[in-house]
């Protein structure tokens, strides 16, 4: 039994798949938010995680590390800019998982992948949610056509006939 053995092989070539999972590391980095198979989306989480993790180190060999396994100068600067300040507390577990179901093609289960908010983040949706419930709500009346005035006061003012003949009628005893 071999050991030590622990990645995914998605019957691909060693080449092809190691492209795969730049790429899709790449997605994920980029857009924050991919959806892929499970399989794939397990396997990725490593990868991210070192990429990350790279990106707090902040180093020039970090640096080069990173621009060997990510093609895009872009996206590594977006890693170590933005992303490596994004967590500053976490050291690992960047990546949400979450179940989507299954494909409609092959039934292959998906999940979407989504980089965790930053501790800020958390805190000001937790802070938007409690303002919502602690705000009063607005009572809309009960018949969308309804009004405030009473029938008496209409008639008072001279309402305008409501159907066409009567309209008709007015005009011609007026003329």
């Amino acid at each position: 039994m071999p050991h030590q053995i622990h990645q995914r092989k998605f019957g691909r070539e060693t080449d092809q798949r190691l492209g795969m999972l730049r790429n899709l590391t790449v997605s994920v980095l980029r857009y924050e938010k991919v959806k892929t198979t499970e399989a794939k989306a397990k396997e990725i989480r490593g990868a991210v995680d070192k990429m990350i993790g790279l990106g707090k180190q902040g180093t020039l060999a970090a640096r080069r590390r990173a621009l060997a396994w990510i093609p895009e100068p872009e996206i590594v600067e977006k890693l170590f800019d933005d992303l490596a300040q994004r967590y500053p507390d976490r050291n690992s577990g960047y990546l949400r998982t979450t179940r989507l179901g299954n494909r409609v093609g092959d039934n292959a289960p998906v999940m979407l992948l989504e980089l965790m908010p930053s501790a800020d983040e958390e805190k000001k949706k937790v802070d938007a949610a409690a303002a919502k419930t602690a705000a009063p709500r607005r009572r809309l009346p009960f018949r969308r056509g309804a009004s405030t005035e009473k029938p008496a006061e209409k008639k008072a003012e001279g309402a305008a006939p409501r159907s066409r003949k009567k309209v008709l009628a007015s005009k011609s005893k007026g003329a």
